[in-house]
This record gives structure tokens, C-alpha cells and sequence, in this order.
């Protein structure tokens, strides 16, 4: 859960920095994560955002916790502005990410280990961004390793083949149903 939501902090920063997407609303999940954006973004910002967020994971830089008072924090480049009152607590990855939050984090950035962005769609207005940290990117990458394997075997073609191959079978399904 640290890394997920550590590498939720970077990710969103990442967006922010690479795309000036904002990050709206996110939702820790039990197998993947996601952030819904508040404009839509392409295949290319998704891929500089996530290659700028795990450069700052790989730079293994420290991730503070410090309370401020709201005062403070309205004086700091928060990268969402908080609309709490009293003390606040910031986690503060250096030099990369202030944000007012209660969760738990890692103490580094390479504890996130590996920050992979496995899906997007349209959500309303934006774009919603699906994506595994540390042990469930390596889980994910596992699972996919698995289908594609078994796929390759089950039509006999390599990886670079599969899609060729799949359209093929889909154009002969095509051509007997339209001869019967």
C-alpha cells in the first residue's frame, strides 16, 4: 500500500510537471490504483509522465513527513491546495512533490521500486490513468509474461507475430460465416 500511494504522489506530480494535467480525484485499490486527470492526455504524455515519475523513483530521493499550521502550508508550493484548518501534515518528496496528506509512505522513492502505467480511458472530461507500483507492477508484469506465452504457443507465432496473426484468424472466422 506505501509504495502505491507514494508512487500515486510521484505520478501525479510527474503529470503535473510533464503535462500540466492535474490530478483531480485518485482511489487506492486492492490489485491497481488509479488517477483521473483533469484534461485529456495522449499516449506520448503518459509515457513522458511515467518515465519522469520513475526517474525520481530510481534517484531514490527522501519523502518527509512535517506538520505545518494551514497558515504555513498557504505560503508553500503545495501541489493542491489543502482546505483543511488547524495542523496539517505534508509528505515531501524532495524537491519533487509537497502535498498535504494523512497516508502512509515509504521513507524513499525507490521503495515504490517501479511505477507502470497499464491502462487509460476517457473519464468525463479527462483522462483516467490506471497503474501498478512495486510488487503488483511486477505481479501485473507476471500475469501478462503468462498470456502472451500461452498465447504465442496456443497460434505458434512469436510476440511481434501475435497481432498479425490474431487479425488473420479474425478475417477467416469472417469468410466462413459470410460462405455458409
Amino acid at each position: 500500500h506505501m509504495q502505491q500511494h507514494t508512487g500515486q504522489h510521484v505520478l501525479s506530480a510527474a503529470f503535473e510537471t510533464v503535462c500540466r494535467a492535474r490530478t483531480e480525484s485518485f482511489h487506492l485499490g486492492t490489485t491497481s490504483a488509479t488517477i483521473d486527470l483533469g484534461r485529456l492526455v495522449t499516449a506520448q504524455d503518459i509515457a513522458a509522465a511515467e518515465d519522469d515519475a520513475n526517474r525520481i523513483v530510481w534517484q531514490d530521493r527522501e519523502v518527509r513527513v512535517r506538520f505545518v499550521s494551514a497558515d504555513e502550508a498557504a505560503a508553500l508550493p503545495l501541489r493542491k491546495e489543502s482546505e483543511r484548518t488547524g495542523m496539517l501534515r505534508l509528505v515531501d518528496v524532495t524537491d519533487y512533490d509537497l502535498s498535504a496528506c494523512g497516508g502512509t509512505h515509504v521513507a524513499r522513492t525507490g521503495g515504490v521500486g517501479v511505477i507502470s502505467v497499464t491502462g487509460w480511458e476517457k473519464f468525463r472530461s479527462g483522462t483516467r490513468v490506471e497503474f501498478r507500483c512495486g510488487v503488483r507492477a511486477l505481479t501485473q508484469l507476471r500475469e501478462w509474461r503468462d498470456a502472451l506465452a500461452a498465447t504465442n504457443r496456443a497460434l505458434s507465432v512469436s510476440a511481434v507475430e501475435l497481432a498479425p496473426a490474431i487479425e488473420r484468424l479474425h478475417a477467416e472466422g469472417a469468410r466462413v460465416v459470410v460462405s455458409v
